[in-house]
This record gives structure tokens, C-alpha cells and sequence, in this order.
């Protein structure tokens, strides 16, 4: 009697689990079932925070290397070079420098949020949120090999002090900034990148929507960032450039080829379904 209800416990056990377990499709990582199962657990109000915890700390090898190469204190190569005004000066020096930006600038964080924020709770839209961020690690990994094989030393710096912004209300923005970020995370800029993989994301998901005013309202919010990273002395007129590059093969080789992927595996799942 004590088996055989001991082998029905267990029976239940199994079938709970197994029900329990989510299916991951073919090019999501395995690390993400978690993520699954605390999201019933927790719900919203915790599981954004936690998602996007896990997100930066996927992301967080940056302090390492940026230290790294601040340390070695090695410019292999000056990326100002490429843009010679006729006057023989650099046109990265040229560019005005504007202090209130670095509000625009910080707001890459909120950027880290949007994907789990603005997707939806079925079950396709958070493993397509799982896939973009797979795919903003995956460059940025690329972007760390870069700075530390050809590291290039941000020296513009000296036109923020010049310009005023550390005697004003900007002075507190800019010395957290470089407490945090040492003059060596020039190319590729990942403020580009990153950000422009979650706004292609969110276009994907708000375009089913039909939400295009405010998908056009996002995008010009992103172009003001990527301007900020030279308004603020914070990156080369290159870095943009590169990170733009890194952004579209992140977006060509990973982002969009995991997302149709996906779109083939999930094709009969139900659109509000949940784990």
C-alpha cells in the first residue's frame, strides 16, 4: 500500500515537472529555462528587474576589459585620423561639444529595459525577447575582443572641462560616467549597437501593433542618442560608425535569422499563449 502511493507521489511528481518544464526551440539558450519558471513565480514586478539583472551581468565582462586596456594605457590606433578637416584639424574636435546631452546619453539603461518591458507575456514575444538578448551579447562579446586587441584612447575629454561641463549641474553626470567608463571603450561604440538592436526588436513587436507613431517617436529618441556619444566627448565619429556596423551583422547573422527561426518553430503556437 505505502509502494504504491509512494509510485503515484512520484507518478505526480514527474507529470508536474514535465508539464511544468518549458519547451525551448532550436537557437535559445538552454540558461534562459530559468527565467521561465521564475516568471510564474514572480510575475512582473519582480521577474523585470531579475531579467534584466541577468542581462547586464551577461554583459558585465565590459568593466573588466575596459579596465584592462585603461590599465595597459595603449593606443594602437587613433581613430581621429580618418577625419581631417581641410584646415588640418580633426573633425571629432570640431564637433561641439553640449553638456545637456549626457541626459540623452545616460538613457542608454533605459534601453536594457524595453525588451522585457515591451514585449508581450505570451509565450513567442518572451522567447523572441530571449533572442535579442542573445544577440546583444553576442556583439558585445565581439566589441570586448576589440578593445582589448585595439584598444584607442578617447581624448576629448579636455573639451568637457573647457566647455564648461563640470561647472554646472552636468558636473555629477560626467564624473559618474567616468568613474565608470575609463577613455579606452572607443570602437565599437556599444551605445549604438546595443541600442540599436532593442529598437529593432521593439519595432518588430510594435509594428503588429500598429503602433507607428510611437515607433517613429523611439527611433528619433535613438538618434539622439547616438548623436549624444559625440555631443558628450564620449566616443569618435569612427565609433559610431563601427558600432552602427556591429549593430546591422548582429541584426543580419543572429537577431533576424533567430526571430524567423523561431517564428518556423512557433508557427501553430497559440499568439496568447502562456508558460
Amino acid at each position: 500500500m505505502t509502494d504504491s502511493i509512494t509510485d503515484a507521489n512520484d507518478q505526480q511528481k514527474t507529470q508536474e515537472e514535465t508539464e511544468y518544464t518549458p519547451q525551448i526551440p532550436v537557437g535559445v539558450w538552454r540558461l534562459w529555462t530559468y527565467l521561465y519558471r521564475w516568471r510564474a513565480w514572480w510575475w512582473c514586478w519582480l521577474y523585470v528587474p531579475f531579467t534584466t539583472l541577468v542581462l547586464m551581468i551577461l554583459l558585465s565582462p565590459y568593466l573588466m576589459t575596459n579596465r584592462m586596456a585603461a590599465r595597459a594605457g595603449v593606443t594602437v590606433w587613433d581613430p581621429k585620423v580618418l577625419f581631417v578637416l581641410s584646415d588640418g584639424g580633426y573633425l571629432d574636435r570640431a564637433m561641439p561639444f553640449v553638456g545637456w546631452t549626457i541626459v540623452i546619453y545616460t538613457t542608454i539603461y533605459l534601453y536594457y529595459f524595453m525588451p522585457v518591458v515591451l514585449s508581450r507575456r505570451n509565450r513567442r514575444e518572451t522567447l523572441e525577447m530571449f533572442i535579442v538578448f542573445q544577440s546583444m551579447c553576442v556583439t558585445s562579446w565581439v566589441a570586448y575582443g576589440i578593445f582589448l586587441i585595439c584598444p584607442a584612447h578617447v581624448d576629448l575629454r579636455d573639451q568637457v572641462i573647457s566647455g564648461g561641463g563640470l561647472d554646472s549641474w552636468t558636473e555629477g553626470w560626467y564624473h559618474t560616467f567616468w568613474d565608470l567608463d575609463r577613455p579606452y571603450n572607443a570602437w565599437p561604440s556599444l551605445h549604438v549597437a546595443q541600442t540599436f538592436l532593442v529598437v529593432v526588436a521593439v519595432e518588430h513587436w510594435w509594428r503588429v501593433r500598429g503602433k507607428h507613431v510611437m515607433m517613429t517617436v523611439l527611433w528619433i529618441a535613438w538618434a539622439a542618442l547616438v548623436v549624444s556619444t559625440m555631443t558628450t566627448k564620449q566616443h569618435f565619429v569612427w565609433d559610431v560608425g563601427t558600432g552602427l556596423l556591429l549593430g546591422l551583422i548582429g541584426w543580419y547573422f543572429l537577431q533576424r535569422p533567430g526571430l524567423q527561426r523561431l517564428s518556423k518553430q512557433l508557427e501553430n503556437d497559440d499568439p496568447e499563449r502562456t508558460w
